[in-house]
């Protein structure tokens, strides 16, 4: 009896031992994308977020259904990218999982920036890195510890990310220390009227950030081609569940969806800070955060 998603094996007469590997068709595709993750349940709360803003609901309520329904589509983007990544290749694939990784946390930073919402910017920023660092990190070790006495991980793989987050809090650090020993006075900055405090932390923040951009491309460079064996996972299986034309489309149309969802819940911050007497930053510090994160942790710990 054929199962009913994922993808399908056949015998190779020549070769018994060698099943070949036939793509699924798109219902099996969307069958398997459906059932990927039991977060999925939570996906009809995406309509009703979309029928609140559009009746104009109250705010805080807005805000709820959006914030749950972007559990589980970061935690569906997330399989999508996975599974497109075994039909691209290795490159290629690990630089599809790169990108749209985080890319949750890249819409929300984006969309918030364009409404002039800095401070939730500034604040979803650290907060991704302390979840990632607090909530998933020690949701692992906590669910590892419980099941396996002891627990073993790639000291080369860690040593590398670890620095790189070093090198990104400095990064964050340098310009906020620039601004704060200059807060005093312009005039100790700089002769020049015409060059203000805020020019030169601007453009110390720009040059900052072009670091890191090259750093980044510096890591790709590292983790796709001159170290991608301390990357392989040889436990995966390579075969891909679903088909490529239904990966590329459910990518685009998830990331669409996650963008009209993360719209409309920047778009309630202000009320939702209102009617619960909540600071911006204690929404992008530790709410935001929890969307993209929180299908992580339910991936590794295996819920």
């Amino acid at each position: 009896m054929l199962p009913t998603h994922g993808p399908i094996h056949i015998d190779d007469p020549s070769e018994p031992n060698e099943p070949i590997y036939k793509p699924p068709t798109i219902a099996q595709s969307l069958n398997a994308a459906l059932y990927s993750s039991k977060l999925n349940v939570l996906l009809i709360f995406v309509p009703f977020g979309f029928l609140a803003y559009v009746l104009k609901w109250n705010s805080a309520v807005i805000f709820i259904l959006n914030f749950i329904a972007l559990i589980p589509l970061a935690n569906l983007l997330g399989y999508i990218t996975e599974d497109l990544a075994n039909w691209c290749g290795q490159t290629v694939g690990g630089l599809l999982n790169a990108t749209f990784g985080n890319a949750e946390e890249l819409i929300i930073a984006v969309l918030a920036l364009i409404r002039g919402e800095i401070r939730v910017v500034q604040a979803t920023m650290i907060g991704s890195i302390i979840s990632n660092l607090l909530l998933v990190l020690g949701s692992c070790f906590i669910a590892g510890g419980f099941r396996h006495k002891e627990q073993e991980f790639n000291k080369k793989a860690a040593q590398t990310n670890s620095g790189l987050l070093a090198i990104a809090c400095i990064g964050l650090v340098i310009p906020a220390a620039f601004h704060f020993e200059s807060s005093s006075g312009e005039q100790k900055i700089s002769s020049n009227r015409d060059y203000s405090l805020h020019d030169q932390i601007l453009n110390l923040s720009h040059g900052t950030a072009l670091v890191l951009l090259a750093i980044y491309g510096l890591f790709l460079y590292f983790q796709l081609k001159t170290h991608s064996h301390l990357y392989q996972d040889e436990d995966e299986s390579d075969d891909p569940e679903l088909s490529f034309g239904t990966s590329l489309f459910l990518l685009a149309f998830v990331t669409l969806i996650v963008t009209f969802s993360t719209d409309i819940l920047i778009d309630s911050i202000e009320g939702v800070t209102d009617t619960f007497g909540l600071s911006k930053t204690f929404v992008g510090l530790i709410l935001l955060p929890i969307v993209g994160n929180a299908a992580e942790v339910c991936e590794y710990i295996h819920i």
